[in-house]
């Protein structure tokens, strides 16, 4: 698992909308690559975001190209935090989405077309618990979050850990922060074209 600093910066935010049908798999692959190249070599902790609002179609092959690769590559040993975030999500989305998430026992953070949190993939539903808390609060530390789930604080530390090491939640000193709540307070530092230009 990826280990990250206790006192993390806050992630600067690569955007991108994405605007086309996403079929076939060599699609898929180009529009990570693109992604991926304009924020590889960035030297502080980034966050990429992703709006599948005005995606009317999305098949198995490009879900598993973009969605579990950028997953995955979160995931990675990296310098720097690294986290991505899947905005605009529709019912149409979910179902090859969910599949390749789950073929890869991945999870991955998200918010629906109404701006309401969504996990995607395997998880277990104290982590949904956990998460839809601190998505509902913004930003909190584990003795709050402990009351609202509720569990030991040692139980609740262990599980905020392990939802940090999977980039479900940025560490801020003693407080965790939802995704949302940083993609709020933090302006977008570079807007992300599909192509790479």
């Amino acid at each position: 698992m990826k280990k990250k600093s206790p006192n993390q910066m806050r992630p600067r935010i690569a955007h991108v909308a994405l605007y086309s049908q996403l079929i076939t798999r060599p699609t898929g692959r180009t529009l990570r690559t693109n992604i991926l190249r304009q924020i590889a070599d960035l030297d502080h902790a980034v966050m990429a975001v992703l709006n599948f609002r005005h995606v009317p179609l999305i098949d198995v092959s490009c879900a598993d190209e973009i969605v579990a690769e950028l997953v995955e590559w979160v995931s990675e040993v990296s310098p720097h935090p690294r986290f991505v975030w899947f905005r605009g999500v529709a019912e149409h989305h979910l179902e090859p989405i969910e599949r390749v998430l789950k073929n890869r026992d991945l999870v991955a953070a998200a918010e629906n077309t109404d701006g309401e949190p969504l996990l995607m993939g395997r998880y277990e539903p104290v982590v949904a618990q956990a998460w839809r808390e601190i998505c509902d609060m913004g930003r909190a530390g584990v003795p709050a979050i402990a009351e609202r789930i509720p569990m030991s604080l040692d139980d609740t530390s262990s599980l905020l850990n392990a939802m940090e090491s999977l980039s479900l939640l940025i560490r801020d000193a003693d407080e965790y922060v939802s995704l949302k709540c940083a993609f709020q307070d933090t302006e977008v530092s570079y807007p992300l074209t599909p192509d790479g230009q």
